[in-house]
């Protein structure tokens, strides 16, 4: 009787010529002797299943199983059924698997005696790689025998081939991928995080996902049919965390600040007609109802705004928002902005509130960021419909700027507030000192004509004007010493277009100490941001003892 392997790989693989042999010889070469590969082929048309058979034939641990499965998700079920490891793992034929990913995921899970590991990932292209999972901070720190729980971004990514199972586990939860064409492992993938009772996390990328820049694959696909199927898919997921609180609220920040937000958005990008809405429609409305909106007010605005419009039933004004907020055109994106908002703040389920952070977060935002090239005289039409929007009346930054002067000035107001965003925040790479203070000066980024700026020192003990080069590439302005008390002082820079106080920073790095008799020593607050600080010094003392403590230190 043949001893059972300790490892079994399921690889499902239709049609996949091109990527299959490449991925077989990275699972050959994990190291690990005591493994059985089951490439599951289903129907393909091309040199599949003879790629694989040649490799097969050099190599025991590799078998063909020759399937009429209809789906990737029926091949993985008929791997699994034929699988006789101690655990399982997954990949797909067109990506790879980095050295010792397996051995890395088996240490862990084979000494933790966890019900799954979970290791890291990145996508990669002909011309690139990148991390997905930068935002999720799961892969931060190594994690042994972790209550899910206790670490719920393992729901942020629920793609079945980054991660080992414990067989034992598979079998008494009673996983199975759905049969369906497209989005088959986020219902089991979630089904086996909430049911696990420990999870290891390897920080190791144990996974290489090819991003193959086409459509073929159906999750990427917009049509009504995949976003039903995507809505129905999350609605059985919401009823697999219901009951862990923590799991429930890193679902619906996936469904509603990432998975979800995808999915719609892609389908409004296709233009749909009623009937596609309608339907799209139907299947949303128990998900959002399960899911619950606690945690929309904290999702990305363009995000939000989308969902405003959708679950206000505006879906003709959410797909003129999702068109045109992409829009390379800077008057098209603002515009687009302007429309959402104008029709939430008319609408009967969005309140005012919400309509309110969505000017300070996204529509007063994008004025910064495009207003300097959009024509005057269409800003100017737009200023009606802006004005009746619900302002901020304490806005931070360049936001606040940009609304003092939406609200109190005019186009040209806004433009120039818009231009701001090339100065601040002001940059000192230069404090020399002149005797009574210091010369401070800095770059100045686009050489687009700066409003008047005033440097504001200790929140307004000292106001100093800054001047312009004439080729407006650096700013100066002198700071000296008389009036500012003994320690350390803030200094700020505001425009005459408004009194919102904007940042001064050092170029990154420490400027360099200046001699103990000059009475300013410019200092960089690093945990700030590299906020640019300035320190008045006590006098030197003249007394007898000053004297004395002079002389020691020349003696020694």
């Amino acid at each position: 009787m043949s001893v059972p392997p300790v490892l079994s790989v399921i690889v499902p693989a239709h049609d996949s010529a091109p990527w299959i042999t490449d991925l077989l010889e990275t699972v050959l070469a994990q190291g690990i002797d005591d493994m059985e590969v089951l490439v599951v082929e289903n129907g393909s048309t091309d040199d599949t299943a003879a790629l694989v058979a040649a490799v097969s034939a050099g190599d025991p641990r590799i078998h063909l199983l020759r399937s009429s499965a209809g789906s990737a998700a029926a091949a993985r079920n008929e791997g699994i059924d034929a699988a006789t490891g101690e655990y399982l793992v997954f990949a797909d034929a067109d990506d790879l698997v980095p050295d010792g990913a397996y051995r890395a995921m088996l240490d862990a899970i084979s000494t933790s005696g966890s019900d799954m590991v979970v290791g890291d990932h990145l996508k990669f292209s002909p011309t690139e790689t990148w991390s997905p999972t930068v935002r999720w901070q799961l892969f931060d720190a190594a994690r042994r025998s972790v209550a899910p729980g206790e670490a719920p971004a393992l729901l942020a990514g629920r793609a079945c081939w980054n991660r080992v199972f414990r067989r034992s586990f598979w079998d008494r939860v009673g996983l199975r991928f759905p049969e369906v064409p497209s989005l088959e492992d986020i219902e089991p993938m979630t089904r086996a995080v909430a049911a696990a009772s420990r999870v290891d996390v390897v920080q190791d990328c144990v996974y290489l996902y090819r991003d193959r820049g086409d459509a073929s694959s159906l999750s990427l696909r917009a049509d009504a049919a995949v976003t039903v199927r995507y809505l129905e898919q999350e609605l059985r997921c919401a009823t697999l965390v219901a009951e862990d609180p923590a799991l429930r609220r890193q679902h619906a920040e996936v469904v509603l600040d990432a998975d979800g937000w995808a999915h719609l958005h892609r389908f409004l990008l296709d233009r749909p007609d009623d009937a596609a809405t309608s339907a799209v429609a139907a299947a949303l409305a128990p998900l959002v109802a399960a899911i619950g909106l606690g945690g929309l007010a904290d999702v990305a605005p363009q995000r939000r705004a989308l969902w405003h419009l959708v679950l206000d039933g505006g879906w003709a004004a959410a797909v003129r928002f999702a068109v045109g907020s992409g829009s390379a055109d800077a008057t098209e994106r603002t515009a687009a902005w302007i429309d959402a908002l104008t029709t939430l703040g008319g609408a009967d389920r969005t309140s005012t509130d919400a309509v309110a952070a969505l000017v300070a977060d996204g529509l007063l935002p994008a004025l910064v960021n495009a207003a300097d090239d959009v024509d005057p005289a269409v800003i100017g039409a737009w200023l009606p419909r802006l004005r009746a929007l619900p302002l901020p009346d304490d806005g931070d930054g360049l936001v606040g700027v940009m609304a003092d002067a939406l609200r109190a000035g005019g186009p040209e107001a806004m433009v120039v507030a818009s231009r701001l965003r090339h100065v601040v925040p002001l940059v000192v790479d230069r404090a020399e000192p002149t005797g009574t203070g210091l010369g401070l000066g800095g770059p100045l980024r686009g050489q687009a004509a700066s409003p008047g700026l005033t440097l504001v020192v200790s929140g307004g003990e000292l106001l100093l004007p800054v001047t312009v080069d004439d080729d407006g590439r650096r700013w100066h302005a002198d700071l000296g010493a008389d009036g500012l008390a003994v320690g350390r002082h803030t200094v700020e820079v505001v425009s005459e277009l408004s009194g919102v106080r904007l940042p001064v920073v050092t170029a990154r790095m420490p400027l360099p100490p200046l001699p103990a008799a000059d009475p300013l020593q410019p200092l960089a607050d690093r945990r700030d941001g590299w906020r640019f600080l300035v320190e008045r010094r006590a006098a030197p003392q003249r007394g007898l003892g000053s004297v004395l403590r002079r002389v020691t230190r020349r003696l020694r």
